[in-house]
C-alpha cells in the first residue's frame, strides 16, 4: 500500500485533498451556524457558507487533477500557490482577527493552517518526483 502511495505520491496527495475538501463544504453547508458559533463571532453564517462554497470549488478542481495522468505542472502550481494563500491568510486571520475567535477557533485555524502547509510541502514533494520521472 504504501509504495503504491509512495509511486503515485502526488496523484494521492490531490485525490485526498479533493475528498478532505467536499467533506468539509458538505459539512459547512449542512451546519453554518454551530460551526461559526464553535469558531467564534467571526465567523458568522454567511461567512461560513462561503467558505463552504470555496472548498466545493477547491475540492471539484482537486480531484479532477488528482485523476489526470499525470497532473497538469501548472494546475499544481496553481494548487501549491492555493495553499501558500490559505497559510499566509490563517496567519492572518490569528494576528489580527483573533479578538474574534473562540479558544477552540484558534486551534481549528493554527491546525487547519499546519495540515495545509504539510499537504503544500507533499504536492511539492510529488510534483518534482513527477518532473523528475518525465527527464529520465
Amino acid at each position: 500500500m504504501f509504495s503504491a502511495l509512495n509511486r503515485n505520491l502526488l496523484q494521492s496527495v490531490l485525490l485526498a485533498d479533493g475528498v478532505f475538501s467536499l467533506a468539509v463544504a458538505a459539512l459547512f453547508f449542512a451546519i453554518p451556524g454551530p460551526v461559526g458559533a464553535l469558531v467564534g463571532p467571526f465567523a458568522t453564517p454567511a461567512l461560513v457558507n462561503g467558505l463552504a462554497a470555496f472548498f466545493l470549488v477547491w475540492g471539484l478542481f482537486h480531484l479532477a487533477l488528482g485523476r489526470q495522468v499525470p497532473p497538469s505542472a501548472a494546475a499544481v502550481r496553481l494548487a501549491i500557490a492555493g495553499d501558500g494563500l490559505w497559510v499566509i491568510g490563517s496567519i492572518a486571520v490569528l494576528v489580527a482577527g483573533r479578538d474574534g475567535l473562540t479558544l477552540t477557533g484558534v486551534a481549528l485555524v493554527a491546525v487547519a493552517a499546519v495540515a495545509v502547509a504539510d499537504i503544500l510541502l507533499l504536492k511539492q514533494i510529488g510534483l518534482a518526483r513527477q518532473q523528475r520521472a518525465a527527464v529520465a
